[in-house]
């Protein structure tokens, strides 16, 4: 992987992470149609390179709301609600990563497959479109309960075994579909990527650590590119989180079907 395709895979991911259009399946298209995996990129540097360029985002997302202005009705206010949250964001993250501790394997083979990525985008589509009609949710921060919380991690879950299931778009269809107030929505599935971004890169770093042919891939050339990718996908990352909001407090989630469902087909088109 040389510097040009690194800033390429970056600003994929900056643009793609916060908007419900699944990052991970878009970074599994394009690396398959530049001839990842291959001899040197098997498939533990693709995982390693998704981690590291997910964990530029978690980054973007701390520092976008460290700068955002308070929202009207702000929450946590105390000691207690923050705690509160803190559970909240344990129980949603947990099917997540029970999912990655049982599925690691799959997920990652998953980089070699981009036909079910389309498949999954025809059904991320599907899911997006309905949600996009849903009445207005009544339930803000301060009156989430466990089980919306837990439904959540669910839909983060799903989209962590299946690439192509956008996190953000799966969390915020779910949150909506059990009445999550939209602007809490975002603001939740925001922190949920925080935890599960940096998890991801984690992830990715320890599993090319116990790779044994790590030896032949993760050489210091690869990690700079790595790391490269990441700052881009930080600084794009960042400047996404805006329209997003816009997006989806708009109920405008119908646009991004439209696209998915462009792409799936191409993708199909493409490789069947």
């Amino acid at each position: 992987m040389n510097w040009w395709q690194a800033l390429l895979l970056g600003l994929l991911q900056g643009v793609t992470e916060f908007l419900p259009v699944s990052s991970s399946g878009h970074l599994v298209l394009v690396q398959h149609w530049l001839g990842f995996p291959n001899a040197t990129h098997p498939p533990g540097a693709a995982l390693f390179l998704d981690g590291v360029l997910h964990l530029g985002t978690a980054a973007a997302v701390l520092v976008y709301f460290r700068r955002a202005k308070p929202s009207p009705t702000p929450w946590p206010t105390s000691r207690g609600d923050a705690l509160r949250l803190a559970v909240l964001l344990v129980l949603a993250t947990l099917p997540a990563m029970l999912a990655v501790l049982l599925a690691g394997q799959h997920i990652k083979q998953s980089f070699k497959r981009p036909l079910p990525v389309a498949v999954n985008f025809l059904i991320l589509g599907v899911i997006l479109c309905v949600s996009n009609y849903l009445p207005a949710g009544r339930t803000s921060g301060s009156q989430m309960r466990w089980w919306q919380a837990l439904c959540i991690g669910l839909g983060q879950a799903a989209s962590a075994i299946f690439r192509g299931l956008s996190r953000s778009g799966m969390t915020l269809s779910v949150s909506l579909l059990v009445g999550i107030e939209r602007g809490w929505a975002v603001r939740f599935s925001f922190l949920l990527s925080i935890v599960a971004s940096t998890g991801l890169g984690a992830f990715g770093i320890i599993d090319a650590l116990r790779d044994p042919a790590a030896g032949e891939w993760l050489t210091f050339g690869f990690v700079l590119s790595s790391v490269i990718g990441a700052i881009v996908s930080g600084v794009v990352g960042y400047f996404t989180l805006g329209p997003l909001l816009q997006l989806v407090l708009r109920a405008r989630l119908w646009w991004v079907s439209v696209y998915l469902w462009l792409v799936a087909a191409l993708v199909l088109i493409r490789e069947l």
